[in-house]
């Protein structure tokens, strides 16, 4: 009998519920703001209600922006018997991403990346931590992050299956002073 590989699913899951409202609350308010500057435009096209409509326009594009962050889910699927693997994004029901072909993999490792956030570009950092990266390691120095989790037990928890599934190693650097190989 031939034994078929199983196939990998690495997927965010859905979005809590509070988090669906306010996306929800976004995007009515995108739409909301765009309808206000299309009704505008038909109704008065002077240049000075033309800065207020482009004002509006840009308000309704940061809304959307905040609507995607809210909605968007990250997954990764693995097809293992044909050798392929897709980054996809969905939102609600549009999905994008396509299949690339799986090189020959070397390793996954659990890496901490330091972040910090600077949210109003002066230089300085409103907060910072770290985040621990999922990465598939492959032509002896190339790689690609799969996932990316705020804990270091879920991540490599996360890295530990991947590396059982795909049949390889792992290296734990959520500790970059002391990196250690994991035994599956």
């Amino acid at each position: 009998m031939e034994k078929t590989l199983d196939n990998v699913i690495i997927s965010e899951g859905r979005r809590p519920f509070w988090q669906t409202i306010i996306a929800a609350l976004f995007y009515t308010a995108t739409v909301g703001l765009f309808l206000i500057a299309v009704i505008s435009l038909l109704l008065d096209f002077s240049m000075e209600s033309f800065k207020g409509i482009i004002a509006i326009i840009s308000l309704s594009i940061i809304t959307f922006g905040y609507a995607l962050k809210f909605s968007t889910i990250n997954n990764v699927y693995f097809d293992l018997e044909n050798r392929k693997y897709k980054k996809e994004i969905v939102v609600g029901p549009f999905k994008t991403g396509k299949w690339i072909e799986l090189p020959e993999i070397d390793y996954i490792s659990v890496f901490r990346q330091a972040w910090s956030k600077d949210s109003d570009g002066d230089g300085r950092t409103d907060s910072s931590g770290y985040v621990y990266d999922v990465n598939v390691w492959h032509n002896a120095s190339k790689h690609f992050t799969i996932y990316t989790n705020g804990y270091p037990e879920a991540s490599l928890e996360m890295g530990r299956q991947l590396a059982v599934k795909l049949n390889t190693d792992l290296l734990d650097a959520t500790d970059p002073q002391n990196k250690e190989w994991v035994d599956l």
